[in-house]
């Protein structure tokens, strides 16, 4: 048989097996992208990285994380996030499609397990250590500040450009880093405030990249934002500068662990320069907030372990 005759006979082999793989790829492609579409809409995916945030300040600390306290964390953020998502559900109208139409008509039942989820957080802190209660009313004793108004003449925070971002940033910093400390033997209060920090900058530009997502919405709501104001050249330029502080802090780190901040600063640097534009709300999501579960895998594979 001629050469040319096996050639196309390998071919048209490639060619259907090709367009084989491909159809039986695409139903396992799409139960894979409503899977990621749930996890993220419905806070459960952010609530997650609650949980490994908390873990590596437990890492940074130089202490063994615990799952039930980094549970609780999961806890509390889902309930926050819920219940924000529920506040925010016109803008998602036109930022977020997917996710507007998955809490349409679910209030209720979003209402419900928000509840519950803090009720099971409030538990199991009492279990463990009744004196971090206060630590997990944290973010609602912040979100109730920042849209009230607190004296005469004197704007909400939610009126001031760029007070959302701070304010979650500390709340979420504190939250995700005392609840760590407490369970140090001998804490040491300059290494506390560093972890604090390091949380505090990353949570800050995470959320600015989100109101990059946002940005049409936000303009057509008139919602004053860092975007909205500077423009998004300016906005990263802050943000790099924001990411560039924690380079010094580096120093701070327990030189067993500096490879994993190391990569944090410098995965930091790339999701700012990818995300400057408005990209696809998932891939927002898994790789900007997947970045505590990616550092958390690297830390038990090579370093740690964990205790209950």
């Amino acid at each position: 048989m001629p050469l040319s005759v096996y050639l196309n006979l390998i071919s048209e082999y490639r060619s259907v097996s090709k367009e084989r793989f491909a159809i039986s790829a695409e139903p396992v492609c799409n139960a894979i992208g409503k899977v990621l579409s749930f996890l993220s809409v419905s806070s459960i995916w952010v609530s997650c990285l609650g949980f490994f945030k908390t873990f590596i300040a437990y890492v940074f600390l130089g202490a063994n994380p615990s799952n039930l306290v980094c549970g609780v964390v999961f806890l509390v953020t889902f309930c926050i996030y819920s219940l924000d998502k529920i506040v925010d559900i016109d803008k998602d109208r036109s930022n977020i499609p997917q996710r507007y139409s998955f809490l349409y008509g679910r209030k209720t039942l979003i209402y419900s397990c928000s509840f519950l989820a803090y009720i099971v957080a409030i538990i199991l802190t009492q279990l463990d250590k009744p004196f971090a209660l206060p630590i997990i009313f944290i973010p609602f004793i912040a979100n109730t500040f920042y849209g009230t108004k607190l004296f005469r003449g004197v704007p909400r925070l939610k009126d001031i450009p760029v007070m959302k971002n701070i304010v979650v940033a500390i709340s979420w910093a504190l939250v995700t880093t005392l609840l760590a400390a407490i369970h140090l033997a001998n804490p040491v209060a300059i290494a506390i405030i560093m972890v604090i920090y390091f949380m505090l900058i990353k949570t800050f530009i995470d959320t600015i990249l989100y109101d990059v997502r946002d940005a049409k919405g936000d303009r057509e709501n008139g919602i004053k934002t860092m975007v909205t104001l500077l423009g998004g050249d300016r906005t990263t330029l802050v943000l790099l500068a924001a990411n560039s502080t924690l380079i010094p802090w580096l120093v701070f780190v327990d030189e067993t662990v500096r490879p994993l901040a190391l990569a944090l600063v410098l995965y930091g640097y790339a999701y700012i320069l990818y995300f400057r534009t408005n990209r696809n709300p998932l891939t927002l999501d898994f790789f900007v907030e997947g970045q505590w579960l990616m550092i958390s895998v690297v830390y038990l594979a090579f370093w740690g372990r964990c205790v209950l």
